[in-house]
């Protein structure tokens, strides 16, 4: 119940509840995002063992702009992962993910990212106005981060050529 009050807010303050697990890495977030089942948490826990990055929540993480700079937090709502934290990081980028036979990896353009993107936003539909500020916060999103569509296998290879895709080849 305390989440279906809190969205509103967050939807009125640039913010969006993304179906995701997030991880920090050198300082920035990423957000890997899919339905479920799909290997969120299998990312986050590969980042975790082969760069040594944080994992700030295992299934819902907020993503707000604020002060002209798009930031993601740990949020208490982690659905079955066991990581929960409060804390947050620059968002460096969104990674929808798609099981596949071998690993690659390609920035999505925005009508793409509108088919992919969209309903792992958790949105107030109960809520008109919070909702067109959710959609609003969306396209803002779309146009100022970097969104990828990594399909993958569950191993270090995807790790490796998403982190090059996102912070370069020498992170």
């Amino acid at each position: 119940m305390l989440l279906i009050a809190f969205l509103p807010v967050v939807a009125r303050n640039n913010g969006l509840l993304l179906h995701a697990s997030l991880v920090e890495f050198e300082g920035r977030a990423v957000a890997f995002t899919a339905s479920s089942g799909t290997g969120k948490s299998t990312q986050a826990d590969l980042w975790h063992e082969h760069l040594g990055a944080e994992i700030m929540n295992g299934d819902r993480a907020f993503i707000r702009r604020f002060d002209g700079e798009w930031r993601a937090y740990g949020s208490p709502w982690a659905g079955s992962s066991p990581y929960i934290r409060n804390v947050k990081a620059p968002l460096a980028g969104i990674v929808v993910l798609k099981q596949a036979p071998e690993n690659r990896i390609r920035r999505l353009n925005a009508a793409e990212v509108m088919a992919y993107l969209y309903n792992n936003v958790r949105y107030p539909f109960w809520d008109e106005e919070a909702t067109a500020a959710s959609l609003e916060t969306l396209d803002a999103l779309i146009g100022e981060i970097p969104i990828f569509l990594l399909e993958c296998l569950p191993d270090e290879g995807a790790v490796r050529i998403t982190r090059d895709a996102i912070f370069g080849a020498e992170a």
